[in-house]
């Protein structure tokens, strides 16, 4: 009998989980625990998710919420609260210092003026010219502090005829001012109405996704002027407009019709631009199938056993199948057939073509939708570490996603998950103004902090 030889892939495994490991990353350095972040968010996930992506690397967080906590601990399904805090801001409390300071007052707003002082980024979320209003704006924080780094993510961005709307960003106008949302949701069928089919309208992407692209940019953003710091000593303001941000995922629909004067409908989870591509019923729930190529798309009707029954044979270009007649029609020919399956057995029928099939080694990409349960205890992310617990001194164990990059030198993670409201004003006021005890009970008094 041969020896047994170990794949390559299962050498390259070991070798580089033995260097980024999440479970080994207490013991390396942090990437930008050299920064001072103030994070300002005010209402927005987008701000929070920002600093939540410098705090994971490292970045020393002061999260300043107004006496009482920002409207952000709020959000939360059914309303369920745990200490004080909702259950979307246990996602993006972590690792940060939280601290109360009232900016509707003139000594609140002097001792903000003195942390961005001491600070290298600083991030708001405010109306355009709330800042500007209340003398926080870059020109006057700059002027202190011109080493300052200062990112607004607001919902109009901070010039443009809707500029200076006194309304604070919300994801759902955001994903509805980008212009991806029209593009999304269930096909309205010729001669049919709302009134037939009440669902068949634009669906929103969830939960608030571009705040998070808004505030990844931010972040990005923020890390590249920290770049260029570094080699000029300047800070700078970086200006980020949520749908704007939301909309650079338009991918190919805006050139579509800058080009052919083609706007993309809303076409269920099927896709104009790719074939095989969408989501199909099974026993259990449902697949996701990719195709992508014509060999592909022949090897699908193989494995489902209407290779012949559809003269895959004669299929010479990939095109036609994009044109929504055609995948409408091929759509509803689809859909009894992997419905007599389940996901796993839909799944493992593509691996196994992949070794014998008629044209092997292509095949279909099937993968099973899964549920968030499911997804919590799939071994391949729990090895991973995503769904890892953390141990938080005020809140307990938490399950929050996690370690969302492995890297072998300085990785993000999660040390702790939150923070109850102005829980570090002891702390944070101590170390950059000396207030003790006695200052702190005074500016409660004068419902400062």
């Amino acid at each position: 009998m041969a020896d047994y030889k170990r794949a390559k892939w299962a050498e390259w495994a070991d070798h580089i989980r033995s260097l980024d490991d999440p479970a080994k990353n207490y013991e390396k350095p942090e990437a930008l625990d050299d920064l001072v972040v103030l994070d300002l968010s005010s209402r927005s996930m987008a701000g929070c998710y920002c600093s939540s992506l410098l705090a994971e690397l490292g970045a020393e967080t002061i999260r300043v919420e107004p006496p009482g906590g920002d409207f952000v601990r709020t959000y939360s399904p059914h309303g369920i609260m745990k200490d004080g805090t909702g259950l979307a801001y246990l996602q993006e409390g972590r690792n940060k210092y939280h601290v109360t300071l009232n900016l509707e007052k003139k000594e609140g707003r002097d001792m903000l003026l003195a942390l961005a002082g001491q600070a290298d980024v600083l991030i708001e979320t405010y109306p355009t010219g709330m800042m500007e209003k209340w003398k926080l704006g870059y020109e006057e924080l700059s002027a202190a502090n011109p080493r300052l780094i200062y990112c607004s993510i607001t919902g109009f961005g901070q010039f443009g005829p809707e500029s200076k709307r006194q309304q604070f960003d919300y994801d759902s106008i955001s994903q509805a001012r980008s212009g991806v949302q029209y593009g999304t949701g269930e096909v309205l069928p010729e001669g049919k109405t709302f009134k037939d089919m009440p669902y068949a309208v634009p669906t929103k992407a969830g939960p608030w996704i571009a705040w998070a692209v808004s505030g990844t940019f931010g972040a990005m953003g923020i890390l590249a002027a920290v770049h260029y710091r570094e080699l000029t000593g300047e800070g700078q303001h970086i200006d980020v407009a949520t749908p704007e941000a939301y909309e650079r995922l338009h991918d190919y629909a805006l050139h579509w019709y800058a080009d052919q004067k083609v706007l993309n409908e809303r076409f269920g989870s099927l896709d104009t631009a790719l074939w095989l591509y969408g989501f199909y019923p099974t026993k259990d729930g449902g697949v996701f199938l990719g195709g992508l190529r014509l060999e592909m798309w022949k090897a699908f009707a193989d494995i489902i056993g209407k290779y012949d029954e559809w003269k895959a044979e004669e299929w010479t270009a990939l095109a036609p199948f994009m044109k929504k007649d055609l995948q409408l029609k091929y759509q509803a020919m689809i859909d009894p057939e992997t419905a007599k399956y389940t996901s796993e057995e839909l799944a493992q029928k593509a691996v196994e073509y992949a070794k014998s099939g008629r044209l092997a080694p292509i095949t279909t990409v099937i993968a099973p939708i899964v549920s968030p349960w499911d997804a919590m205890h799939d071994k391949n992310w729990i090895e991973r570490g995503m769904f890892t617990p953390v141990k938080d001194p005020v809140y307990g164990d938490v399950v929050c996603a996690q370690a969302q990059w492995k890297a072998t030198e300085t990785p993000p993670r999660t040390k702790w998950v939150c923070r109850p409201v102005g829980y570090d004003n002891g702390h944070v006021y101590l170390k950059y103004f000396g207030y003790g005890p006695k200052k702190l009970k005074e500016l409660e008094k004068k419902k400062i902090i």
